[in-house]
């Protein structure tokens, strides 16, 4: 049997801490959509892998690779039944290895799933990464307020972890808005070169005030039903633990219903002056994405 990846993998991307594990559980709680926890093998095995054919003898080369990747841990894959599935499939491409890693996982823990995703924020500077290997792929970009991201970047300082993978950000609002500015210009960069068909953007404040209406515009993006099962991720996340354990001293706030006081927090917690220096580095990309000063 030939395995062939899905025309159209979904891939969320955006800056740190605007919302993208939220909506990852939310779109991975629809019971055709399976979206694992973050880990970029695909992009980061790309050149070694490229020229990938029908019978390539590199396969426990490319499974040991993958198995050392950051984060991969986190799946639980169970890897003589992967390589089987891919010995099966025998893959014609590297887009097609990497499609029946996804479809594998899919399969072991989302059964009835006929679609995958993938969310990491690494993403942002690899749109165009993502693109020559899923021609085909859609993406849907989530945007935060960058006020509200400051406040934060500073609630990690507080974290109660020793994770390996506990982000290490800036604080100061000047530094933090040269960086979330930085980033939504590469996102911006990547995604104006898509057909704009393929491209969905999403505020994380209007999921949280309005979630069924901006998740039925996201299935209508991406071509599948509605369902209400993506409303109780939360619940799904403290049952079946979605999110990795580990990720969860700065992520625990996936555990619990969306919160619309996390919206427009910055107005309490930022003194003037603090505001007053996000903004004037970052004026221009607030309003881009219609967020007043």
């Amino acid at each position: 049997m030939i395995c062939r990846p899905h025309p159209n993998p979904i891939f969320i991307i955006g800056s740190p801490r605007s919302g993208t594990t939220l909506f990852r559980l939310m779109l991975t709680s629809h019971p055709k959509i399976a979206i694992p926890p973050e880990c970029g093998f695909a992009v980061w095995h790309a050149k070694k892998y490229e020229d990938w054919r029908v019978g390539d003898p590199r396969l426990d080369e490319f499974l040991a690779d993958l198995k050392s990747s950051r984060k991969i841990e986190t799946w639980n894959l169970d890897y003589p039944r992967l390589k089987e599935k891919l010995l099966q499939g025998n893959p014609r491409s590297y887009s097609e290895v990497v499609s029946t890693v996804y479809e594998f996982f899919a399969s072991e823990f989302q059964p009835g799933a006929n679609r995958w995703g993938d969310k990491n924020n690494f993403y942002l500077n690899h749109v165009g990464d993502l693109d020559r290997l899923f021609p085909k792929a859609l993406f849907i970009h989530i945007v935060r307020d960058g006020r509200d991201v400051c406040c934060s970047y500073r609630d990690l300082q507080h974290a109660d972890t020793k994770s390996p993978y506990a982000p290490k950000l800036p604080v100061k609002p000047e530094d933090v808005a040269r960086e979330w500015t930085q980033n939504l210009s590469a996102i911006g960069d990547g995604l104006s070169k898509l057909d704009s068909r393929r491209v969905h953007e999403l505020r994380y404040e209007d999921l949280l005030n309005a979630p069924e209406s901006e998740l039925g515009r996201v299935c209508e993006f991406i071509g599948e039903p509605y369902s209400d099962t993506m409303l109780d991720y939360a619940e799904r996340n403290r049952r079946d633990g979605l999110e990795p354990t580990d990720f969860l001293a700065w992520k625990r706030l996936t555990l619990e219903p969306p919160d619309t006081q996390r919206a427009g927090r910055f107005r309490r917690e930022l003194d003037p002056e603090s505001i007053a220096r996000f903004n004037a580095i970052a004026a221009e990309t607030l309003a881009r994405f219609r967020y007043t000063l």
